[in-house]
């Protein structure tokens, strides 16, 4: 009876051998049919299901493209600056006279931008380029408005590393930037992040300051001022800049398109300076409706200095600048940079909104900006 259940059990084990060896094992590549219901829950599943993970590139090789040219600036505000700071890189909070900041190379013969108020003062300027020593440089133009300086090398050394200035007006929000500074005397510290906001316009009454910003979200410590701000084809969009003291975790820099414009400006100056018309109101943009209900757009005056060329010319709080010349003026933006980049001693008409009556051009012989408060005799 044993050796017949054994005989028995042998048999069917060769018998599903057999069976295997003829019909086909399921290929588990391929598609099994389902009923209607689980193929609607399939289509649901695979419409919910998140797309498959995109590798971010590396901005390696941007940063080894960008370095070489980005230069550690000092401004010694006195003859005893380096004794009394204890190091050749000086105190980067300036209490010793030295005062520490960012730069980058733009052309071949020594050009360097960087941050106006890290050098303004100093009654010596040093560059460092790389790990190299420190090279002497000179003060031959500045931008007051918009806190950008440009530096010559004394002795440039051959084949200067130098970087191509971009377009910010291609800039859109989401793009990726790095900015390369040195800050706290970190030298070269890379930092990334995206673009934020383009064009931001920061409230600024007293006009000391670009209001064209843009915003970005890369850190930008002490030290880092006048450090590029690129994009993913290394080209400079911009200029790192402080321009809210409360601001947390946002960072402003002057667009490249006003760097061109003041290096430009200052390539046809005689005195390296950039000279800026002034009017002398505080305005804002106008919320769109006349006293009928009309919409408008404009810059709309919340304030006119007394004895300044608005104030000379008849203009009133309350009004709103629809025409500068042959402009028009959508925003407070747009007034902005009509006004401070046109010469002073210039007549510009302004056509007025007042009330519900748009008024005949008045011509305002513009003033010019001063120096920021505090600056003294700068030079």
């Amino acid at each position: 009876m044993r050796t017949t259940r054994w005989v028995l059990a042998a048999t069917c084990l060769l018998a599903g051998l057999a069976l295997g060896k003829l019909l086909p094992w399921p290929d588990p590549h391929a598609q099994v049919w389902t009923g209607p219901g689980q193929r609607e829950g399939a289509a649901v599943a695979a419409a919910y299901a998140p797309p498959p993970a995109a590798a971010l590139p590396s901005l390696a090789p941007v940063v080894a493209r960008v370095s070489p040219a980005v230069v550690q600036v000092v401004g010694l505000l006195g003859l005893d600056a380096i004794a009394e700071s204890g190091s050749e890189d000086g105190d980067k909070n300036g209490s010793s006279g030295v005062q520490t900041g960012t730069g980058f190379i733009v052309n071949h013969k020594g050009l360097v931008v960087t941050a106006r108020h890290v050098v303004v003062h100093a009654s010596e300027v040093l560059v460092r380029i790389g790990s190299n020593k420190l090279e002497r440089a000179e003060l031959v133009g500045e931008d007051a408005l918009t806190d950008l300086a440009v530096l010559r090398l004394s002795n440039p050394p051959r084949d200067l590393p130098v970087l191509e200035i971009g377009r910010s007006e291609d800039l859109q929000a989401g793009d990726w930037i790095l900015t390369i500074g040195n800050p706290m005397n970190f030298v070269r510290s890379v930092t990334a992040g995206v673009v934020s906001y383009v064009g931001r316009y920061v409230r600024n009454y007293d006009l000391r300051v670009s209001n064209d910003f843009l915003q970005f979200s890369a850190p930008v410590n002490p030290g880092s001022s006048g450090s590029p701000v690129v994009g993913l084809d290394g080209r400079v969009v911009g200029v790192t800049t402080k321009a809210m003291d409360a601001a947390q975790g946002i960072s402003f820099a002057i667009p490249s398109r006003t760097l061109k414009w003041v290096l430009d400006t200052l390539d046809a100056s005689r005195d390296g300076h950039v000279h800026r018309g002034f009017l002398g109101i505080q305005f804002e943009n106008f919320d769109g409706r006349d006293d009928n209900g009309g919409r408008r757009d404009g810059a709309q005056i919340m304030q006119v200095t007394e004895g300044e060329p608005a104030h000379r010319a008849g203009l009133r709080a309350g009004d709103v600048v629809l025409f500068l010349d042959d402009h028009t003026i959508a925003n407070a933006g747009e007034l902005y940079e009509h006004i401070t980049c046109t010469a002073p001693g210039s007549t510009v008409r302004m056509t007025l909104l007042r009330g519900s009556k748009v008024l005949e051009p008045i011509a305002v012989v513009l003033g010019e900006v001063g120096p920021p408060p505090g600056d003294g005799n700068v030079r």
